[in-house]
């Protein structure tokens, strides 16, 4: 309560008067006190962390890459683990068997993933007939293309770690 006598005292304003009522929030300039001015100082720290922040973010790889292997772990695995397939001996993903049946092609891929064949259902969002398709949540087909992509990279790898 000094420091209110005090503001009330050194000036007769009414402007420090009614900043008296305010005091308890932000304080008047008859309260405070400035600080001398302090060189600009730079953290060498800094400039370091910003230029390997901003390096990560141009040469990050797009979320969906990153999602491909998951995707395929829970949409094809259950009857393509490693490039097997457990319902047809002959119809597996190893370049061998897609050069035989004729899908060693992205294009050939992304139909048979987008509305499926014979026993394997289609996951694409418009595949129809609903028979023929997966009966779980459909792909985009972004997810559909990324998908046939990365089976045509792992089938020319052997499908090898």
């Amino acid at each position: 309560m000094a420091s209110l006598r005090s503001c009330t005292q050194r000036s007769a304003t009414n402007r420090c008067r009614t900043a008296t009522v305010f005091a308890a929030f932000k304080p008047h300039a008859c309260h405070t006190t400035t600080a001398p001015p302090q060189p600009h100082t730079r953290n060498p720290i800094a400039a370091p962390l910003v230029l390997a922040a901003v390096s990560t973010l141009l040469t990050a790889t797009p979320a969906l890459a990153i999602e491909v292997p998951e995707l395929f772990a829970n949409k094809c695995a259950g009857c393509h683990m490693n490039g097997g397939n457990v319902l047809a001996v002959g119809a597996t993903l190893f370049p061998e068997d897609l050069r035989r049946n004729g899908v060693d092609s992205s294009e050939a891929l992304y139909r048979i993933i987008y509305g499926g064949k014979g026993k394997m259902p289609g996951f694409g969002k418009d595949c129809a007939p609903k028979g023929a398709c997966t009966f779980g949540p459909r792909l985009s087909d972004e997810e559909v293309t990324s998908l046939a992509a990365y089976v045509q990279d792992r089938a020319a790898a052997g499908w090898k770690q």
